[in-house]
C-alpha cells in the first residue's frame, strides 16, 4: 500500500514536471526575450531537480521498506524452524524470546572463537538445560542462524 502511494506521487510529480517543460517550450515570448527563456529554463531545472529528489527519496524509502519486510520474513522463518526443532527434541525453557536469544548467544560465542565446549557450558548456565540439551540446542541453532559456524560442530 505504501508503494502504491509512492508510485502515485512519483507519477504526479513527473506529470507536473512534463507540464512545466511543455509550458516553457510553448511560451510566446521565448524567441523574443532571451532572459525569459533563461528564467524558464532555470525554473524548469529547479523543478526537475526537485522531482528527481522526490523520486529518489520515494524509491529509497520503498527499497528500505521491502528490505525490512524481507529481513523480518527470513527472521520469522528461522525462528519458527528453530523453535519447532527444539520442541521436537523436547527442549523447553523460558519464553520463545529466551529460546531464540539462546540460539543467537550460541552463534555469537562460536563466531567470537569461543570453543564449542565453552559455548555449551554458557548455554547450559544461561538456560538451565543439561549438557546434552545444551549441545542439542547448539546443533539446532547453528545451521539455522549462523551457517558459517557449522564446521565447528564437529569438534567435539
Amino acid at each position: 500500500m505504501k508503494r502504491t502511494a509512492a508510485m502515485k506521487r512519483t507519477v504526479a510529480m513527473s506529470a507536473l514536471c512534463g507540464l512545466v517543460l511543455f509550458a516553457a517550450a510553448c511560451s510566446d515570448n521565448d524567441t523574443d526575450n532571451a532572459n525569459s527563456t533563461d528564467a524558464s529554463a532555470s525554473s524548469t531545472r529547479e523543478i526537475a531537480s526537485s522531482v528527481a529528489s522526490e523520486v529518489q527519496g520515494s524509491a529509497s524509502a520503498a527499497a528500505s521498506s521491502v528490505k525490512a519486510t524481507a529481513s523480518a520474513a527470513v527472521g520469522n522463518v528461522q525462528d519458527t524452524a528453530y523453535l519447532q526443532a527444539l520442541e521436537s527434541q523436547n527442549i523447553s525453557f523460558g519464553s520463545t524470546e529466551d529460546q531464540v536469544a539462546a540460539a543467537r548467544t550460541a552463534c555469537d560465542e562460536l563466531s567470537g572463537d569461543t570453543s564449542l565446549d565453552a559455548t555449551r557450558v554458557k548455554i547450559a548456565e544461561t538456560t538451565g538445560l543439561d549438557d546434552a540439551q545444551s549441545r542439542t540446542l547448539i546443533n539446532i541453532a547453528v545451521p539455522i542462524y549462523c551457517t558459517t559456524n557449522v564446521g565447528k560442530l564437529t569438534v567435539n
